[in-house]
């Protein structure tokens, strides 16, 4: 597993946001998006810009907006600020923006920046951008042949003030098909077992991705390993497009009562291929984030779409 040292990631984070003049950035951005629309994936690149931010009407800044120049590291949490300036300094320091700082998910009146949204809501006012990546994509490596990975479902996780969690330990603890456990250190449950690493999740075949807060962090890592994802159908999304994922190719669905689980487990084990095309599917699927100037340039275009539509 690879997740940048928090050291070094806030000094390029504070290379790139704050100790390089805007223009230098600004050059940057120019030099990204120089002839993008000549790529191989442009259409791509276009179709992700559309998903993260759907809007086409042009819309008001509410009135917690502040021009880009006035919002410092000090007014929200610093892997949220880091990643959303990295881009938005290219920009005119006086443009308007507003954007959502922390774990939260709800539609919100005015059109933000965010790192999640809900699926359900009629219209999204929420523009999509890669906000706490360090925590959330990962690099994994998992060289355990899908064959020999135990055959059951794993989970480890904090289930306190998780209801979904608690849910679903309360229903199959203890079952031959399921290997699950509490780790949390607050309020000690009879489910309560010591956490593992990442990497030891992979001895085993399936690995449950409930969501928390709001998304299910652990969904990018399992999709990069050679396991397979059981969750229920995501009511949120991230940078990750939970939303464009289709159960039965890109992860096993459960019900959201968990009432097939065991269900679910027992047929992909008596049917192993199907679960190795779910474990395939899903790892191909992260593919469409590893090119990192792709990354980068739908970050730019997202955040020029937003400043073009926004009437300030």
């Amino acid at each position: 597993m690879m997740k940048s040292p928090m050291l070094l990631y806030q000094l390029q984070s504070l290379w790139r946001t704050v100790i390089l003049p805007r223009f230098v950035r600004r050059r940057q951005r120019e030099l990204c998006l120089k002839n993008w629309e000549q790529r191989p994936d442009a259409d791509e690149i276009r179709r992700r810009v559309d998903y993260y931010f759907p809007l086409t009407e042009s819309f008001r800044p509410g009135a917690n907006a502040r021009p880009i120049g006035a919002i410092r590291l000090r007014d929200s949490h610093s892997t949220y600020w880091y990643d959303l300036m990295r881009y938005l300094r290219s920009f005119q320091p006086g443009r308007k923006i507003d954007f959502i700082n922390g774990d939260t998910h709800e539609n919100p009146s005015e059109v933000m920046f965010g790192k999640a949204r809900r699926l359900d809501a009629l219209r999204s006012n929420v523009a999509l951008m890669n906000l706490d990546r360090r925590r959330h994509f990962i690099k994994i490596s998992d060289n355990i042949p899908f064959d020999v990975k135990i055959p059951k479902l794993f989970f480890r996780g904090d289930v306190d003030a998780k209801e979904n969690r608690r849910r679903f330990l309360e229903k199959w603890y203890g079952n031959p098909l399921f290997d699950l456990g509490d780790t949390s250190r607050r309020n000690i449950t009879e489910w309560h077992k010591e956490s593992v690493t990442i990497p030891q999740h992979f001895n085993f075949r399936y690995i449950l991705a409930l969501e928390g807060h709001d998304v299910a962090s652990a969904l990018q890592w399992i999709c990069l390993s050679n396991c397979v994802p059981v969750m229920t159908r995501p009511t949120v999304e991230n940078w990750l497009m939970h939303g464009a994922m289709i159960p039965g190719v890109h992860y096993i669905e459960i019900a959201n009562d968990f009432s097939d689980a065991a269900e679910k487990i027992d047929y992909y084990n008596r049917h192993p291929e199907e679960a190795r095309k779910i474990a395939d599917a899903s790892r191909a699927w992260m593919q469409q984030f590893a090119d990192p100037r792709r990354e980068n340039i739908i970050h730019y275009l997202i955040a020029d779409k937003y400043l073009r539509l926004s009437q300030e």
